[in-house]
């Protein structure tokens, strides 16, 4: 093998692994992808909606201590937007039930499911799209209406 040759071999099959590595995380964060993600978050909130018993408009603050923290809620009727922490809140309700799906960057990463106590949501949350409410796939947490609201 002429030594030309030889090099220019090596040379791409030195590259050949950042070359897969760089397709495959392009294809990760690929429009399907993010519109799988969107759909399931929205169809998992639609499937929860109901009517609203009670309302969480306002800010609460975190009392698990899992440095979430304060959520930044508007309710109306049974839609809830606003955000908690870095993320953005898409929520509804069905009664005293609250079901959060939160995002960044256009990304649903957390889903949560609550009962509103009045002066307290309390549920348990998990990562994705729904809420894994299984001990050892989700994790509990509670929010404390704050005193101003």
């Amino acid at each position: 093998m002429p030594l030309a040759e030889w090099r220019n071999k090596h040379t791409v099959m030195k590259f050949l692994p950042f070359l897969v590595i760089a397709v495959l995380l392009a294809g990760c964060n690929s429009p399907q992808r993010f519109e799988a993600n969107r759909t399931a978050a929205q169809a998992w909130l639609s499937s929860n909606a109901g009517t609203a018993k009670g309302n969480v408009t306002g800010t609460w603050h975190d009392a698990t201590q899992d440095a979430w923290g304060d959520a930044r809620l508007v309710q109306r009727g049974n839609k809830i937007t606003g955000t908690l922490g870095n993320y953005e809140v898409d929520g509804v309700m069905n009664g005293p039930r609250v079901f959060f799906a939160l995002k960044a960057d256009d990304w649903y990463y957390y889903s949560a499911e609550a009962v509103n106590k009045g002066s307290v949501l309390e549920g348990r949350y998990s990562r994705g799209v729904p809420v894994r409410l299984t001990e050892g796939k989700s994790d509990p947490f509670v929010f404390r209406r704050a005193a101003s609201n």
